[in-house]
């Protein structure tokens, strides 16, 4: 999972199995008898240590569906929203796994990324275990602020900034609308911020954000590329004056996907090569790769 960016549908894949793996482990923290297939006494018995004499016995857990429900039941603070979140995420993984399909592709992060890492967090602590030696220390510390974003119960007030908007942006005459989206798609270029659909009018706007995690380099023959996953902290649309600041309120109001932020170098420029006076200067940022 760590091995990808958090924009790519392996990162969404790979999360699904750890997130299996650990319902599993705070289910087998109480006894690993719970993780039994109950449909034949056998499996009990065998996670009770002891092993069935029944030739060629091969034990069974119980499918993670059915751990979801004993996970609710003996895993402290694990309640029934988790428990959907859990059943959501395996379904997609299923579909992936079955279907050919690719769900994850088609999904943000901000609509899954902070309830899982909330999963993770109840979770592991029931094991004793904590964000930081599952992540790390400088992603246990994002995935932190996603988790008090998700439970900011005020940031969900911006959903009437927008509202609020979206009627002043009706009330405008159609010959008003226009020159609005035209000047917000010129304005808002792509080196200035990530493009998106603004909530409220829906035209062209911009994201701003910090960088997530270290960037990750290429070097081809028309010199260096560098790839920075990007958390959004603020939003702007010039058409209809509409501003956000703050991840909480960005993830409420459904602009919290992390994007990518794309920059290239010519070689001398990034290496500090001082070939005459005239530093050649670096491109144009892209932060609206795909």
């Amino acid at each position: 999972m760590a091995e990808n960016d958090d924009t790519e549908w392996k990162f969404g894949l790979w999360s699904s199995f750890a997130l299996e793996m650990l319902v599993r482990s705070a289910v087998a923290r109480v006894s690993p008898a719970l993780l039994a297939d109950s449909q034949d006494w056998a499996n009990v018995l065998y996670g009770l240590g002891v092993q069935p004499k029944r030739a060629k016995f091969v034990p069974k857990s119980a499918a993670i569906t059915e751990l979801l429900s004993r996970a609710e039941e003996v895993v402290p603070d694990f309640s029934r929203e988790h428990a959907n979140f859990c059943a959501n995420h395996f379904a997609r993984r299923n579909s992936e796994v079955h279907t050919g399909s690719y769900p994850f592709a088609n999904i943000g992060t901000a609509t899954w990324l902070p309830m899982f890492y909330s999963v993770c967090d109840v979770l592991l602590k029931s094991i004793g275990e904590s964000l930081e030696s599952l992540l790390g220390a400088e992603t246990a510390e994002q995935a932190k602020e996603d988790i008090d974003a998700l439970r900011d119960e005020t940031a969900k007030s911006v959903k009437g900034t927008i509202n609020a908007h979206e009627t002043v942006w009706q009330q405008k005459t159609d010959d008003e609308r226009i020159t609005a989206v035209s000047q917000a798609e010129t304005v808002s270029l792509r080196h200035y911020g990530h493009r998106v659909m603004c909530p409220s009018c829906g035209s062209t706007a911009l994201l701003h954000g910090k960088a997530a995690g270290e960037a990750k380099r290429t070097v081809d023959s028309d010199g260096i590329y560098e790839r920075q996953v990007m958390k959004p902290e603020s939003f702007s649309c010039i058409a209809c004056g509409l501003r956000i600041t703050g991840f909480s309120k960005l993830l409420a109001a459904g602009l919290g996907d992390t994007f990518i932020s794309t920059s290239h170098y010519d070689a001398v420029e990034y290496f500090e090569v001082d070939i005459d006076k005239h530093v050649r200067g670096m491109m144009e940022d892209d932060n609206n790769e795909y």
